[in-house]
């Protein structure tokens, strides 16, 4: 079955804006909570809420705290962090978090884990970016025995040392909540395979061919681990009247976020995008999810049957926009208009 989830973007603003201030954090977390009651009520399958640090327009930098506040204004909708970066935290103080949010809904988390890209998150938390793949596993290795293991433990590694572990309570889905990797390095793709439940990717300008040995790196993967696979793909859109309303509301402002992530070199250039001048609404409109709902069907299966995709998280707002009114509007449209249709095919 083909899972469906909203990511609420933790973007409360542009670019490098001023600060915010008290009432426009308080109304900013009011309207992204709305956002996710609103998707629980067009029944999409899960939230996936990001991870963003030390950046002025990042208004809900910690996922976990914010997925107990999803927890107690929803009651069925899966809580994800998509995803997480377990390196920067203190592992078990995380899986004591991780756990209270999962009882606390009554076994609705998704645990999406990564081992990070952005240097500024680690220099916030003073945590070495070169040591930010040992401390993942290691972390994540804490993490999962703490969640299964009864009675006190002691813990002697590289990066953490512990005397008496004893984590309670323990997370309601046993052994544990199901646990996702985001990956796109040979390495990590791997690993995915090795440890987690799910594989899940962020891509901007990669086209399905580009993806492709990806997600057959990853299977392979889980395969010789004896686990079954399943592939997790963020998309970017709107659901609109026309292509042309789509393309105006939405695409123009993608392309700046495009242009912000090279400019940082969070994303790379491809073969196919050289220069900012092969930025164009027509050159990346086959990048997103665009158009009416019959566009938006034929999009989402050229994604699906070139990749063998299990579940597509989609995102609908930018740090420049649309305002959060018009993304609940566009929600509730998919999910009377796009979200049936794509079940029921």
């Amino acid at each position: 079955m083909l899972h469906i989830g909203y990511v609420p973007d933790t973007h409360g603003g542009p670019y490098e804006q001023p600060e915010p201030g008290p009432e426009a954090s308080a109304r900013f977390a009011e309207d992204v909570l709305a956002e996710c009651e609103e998707a629980e009520r067009q029944n999409f399958d899960l939230i996936a809420l990001p991870e963003r640090h030390a950046r002025s327009e990042c208004m809900l930098p910690d996922p976990m705290t914010f997925l107990a506040a999803v927890a107690v204004r929803t009651r069925r909708i899966k809580l994800a962090t998509g995803v997480l970066m377990p390196a920067l935290y203190e592992p078990i103080h995380l899986a004591e978090q991780a756990a209270a949010v999962d009882f606390m809904s009554r076994g609705r988390l998704i645990f999406g884990v990564g081992v990070g890209y952005h240097q500024g998150y680690f220099a916030h938390f003073g945590v070495p970016f070169k040591q930010r793949e040992g401390r993942f596993v290691e972390a994540m290795e804490l993490i999962r025995k703490a969640w299964t293991t009864e009675g006190p433990f002691s813990h002697h590694g590289k990066y953490f040392h512990y005397e008496a572990i004893h984590l309670t309570p323990k997370p309601f889905q046993r052994p544990t909540p199901p646990i996702w990797v985001g990956a796109f390095a040979p390495k990590s793709i791997a690993r995915a395979g090795q440890m987690g439940d799910g594989y899940t990717m962020a891509p901007f300008l990669e086209s399905p061919e580009e993806l492709r040995p990806m997600v057959e790196a990853y299977r392979e993967a889980a395969a010789k681990a004896g686990r079954k696979p399943y592939v997790v793909l963020l998309r970017d859109g709107w659901l609109a009247s026309s292509m042309a309303e789509a393309e105006r509301v939405f695409a123009q402002r993608w392309l700046g976020e495009c242009r912000f992530y090279l400019k940082y070199g969070m994303i790379k250039w491809t073969p196919e995008f050289r220069s900012e001048a092969d930025f164009t609404v027509e050159k990346v409109r086959d990048r997103l999810v665009l158009g009416t709902a019959s566009d938006w069907l034929e999009q989402l299966e050229r994604w699906r049957s070139a990749l063998g995709i299990d579940c597509f998280t989609l995102r609908l707002r930018l740090p420049l926009g649309p305002e959060s009114a018009r993304v609940r509007e566009c929600i509730q449209r998919i999910g009377e208009e796009v979200l049936p249709k794509l079940r029921k095919s």
